[in-house]
């Protein structure tokens, strides 16, 4: 290759890059935002985005030119070879999801994300109406934004599937979610944040291999938001609630529960206490008058670390229960507690006589942290 003339000599440039093996150029290729464009390099770079483990389809990009991003999607997606991890990101509402870009996709995929964010009210249908063969090799599964789920009366089925996460989709139905949990018969980890809405919506969660499950609700707020949470895993080994406005309902106890954490209205939730039974870790929130309420219920015989958040008591529920010091000391505080930490401890006198309680009567404890509540007062000041 001819590249310049130093005086009356040639200097030749040769192509070193396209000599490169081709896990080199695929490394090079991970780092450049429109892979495909390659092929127009030379005969060498033409083949080697086809072998690209990973790819992402974003439709802001500016270089997709005249197709449009679905006929791209569909055009494009076939002529992967060895395409193991795809993340679809669309910034506008599309209904051909199901007819063109999942048929597209080769059977050897084994995670998927799908991250559908726009502002406008209108939420893309999925429907997963086949059964089609790159759901049977799905390992993760991610859906994110303005997708609304209706797989009613789909056959689909996901064989493979270990990890799913639904951030903020909505479903057609009650049934459109159990439908599709039940077509997950090998998931171990699910996270689910829910939207905020109005009614009572229920969530059907029976899914006995899991073994993490982690439930949010989005960060807003509606009045009459009490959604129903009717869950059976008995496998289950992590918990992770964080939602004020749920009624959740554990249909079984979960005696492989090692990790919780819960933050939820307890007047709600009376009996989750007793599906935590046999954890190690702890991680709850209550109010300083429920403490007592803990300590008198706590019947962990594995609990070995306990972290507190408290919160002022300015709500209605404050008044779900008043402290008072237990009969007796349960077994598991005298003899299996090591560790706990308390974070928004406020001073008052049941958090005083709680704290007394507990460090008083936890014999085998080895380190305990107490983290002050950080007050605001009237000339701007915070008080720790």
């Amino acid at each position: 290759m001819k590249a310049a003339r130093l005086g009356s000599e040639e200097v030749t440039s040769p192509d070193s890059i396209s000599h490169l093996p081709d896990d080199l150029l695929l490394r090079i290729l991970s780092l450049v935002r429109t892979a495909m464009s390659t092929s127009l390099l030379s005969k060498r770079w033409k083949p080697v985005w086809k072998m690209m483990p990973m790819l992402v389809y974003d439709e802001t990009c500016p270089y997709i030119g005249s197709l449009g991003f679905d006929l791209f999607c569909g055009v494009s997606l076939p002529l992967h070879e060895a395409l193991k991890t795809l993340n679809l990101k669309l910034g506008k509402y599309s209904d051909s999801i199901d007819t063109l870009l999942f048929p597209n996709i080769g059977s050897n995929l084994l995670e998927m994300t799908i991250n559908l964010n726009y502002y406008y009210g209108y939420y893309t249908p999925i429907k997963f109406p086949n059964n089609l063969n790159v759901f049977k090799t799905l390992f993760v599964l991610k859906l994110q934004g303005k997708i609304v789920l209706d797989v009613v009366d789909s056959p689909v089925c996901f064989p493979s599937l270990k990890i799913l996460h639904l951030t903020c989709v909505d479903f057609q139905c009650e049934e459109s979610f159990t439908r599709f949990l039940s077509a997950c018969p090998v998931l171990e980890d699910f996270f689910l944040q829910r939207l905020c809405s109005g009614g009572r919506f229920l969530f059907t969660i029976s899914v006995p291999p899991l073994h993490r499950l982690s439930i949010t609700s989005e960060p807003a707020y509606y009045g009459s938001d009490e959604p129903r949470l009717e869950i059976s895993t008995p496998c289950l080994n992590y918990l992770k609630i964080f939602d004020r406005c749920g009624y959740y309902n554990f249909l079984e106890d979960m005696p492989k529960l090692v990790e919780a954490d819960v933050s939820v209205d307890m007047s709600k939730n009376e009996n989750l206490l007793r599906v935590l039974s046999s954890v190690e870790h702890l991680v709850i929130c209550l109010y300083p008058s429920m403490v007592f309420d803990l300590t008198d219920s706590l019947i962990f015989n594995q609990l070995l670390h306990l972290e507190l958040d408290t919160y002022p008591e300015d709500t209605e529920d404050q008044l779900y229960c008043l402290g008072s010091e237990p009969s007796s000391v349960p077994k598991c505080l005298s003899f299996h507690l090591e560790n706990i930490q308390w974070t928004g401890y406020g001073g008052t006198l049941d958090e005083r006589e709680a704290t007394a309680y507990i460090l008083k009567n936890a014999h085998r404890l080895m380190t305990a942290t107490i983290r002050l509540q950080a007050t605001c007062m009237d000339d701007g000041q915070i008080i720790m």
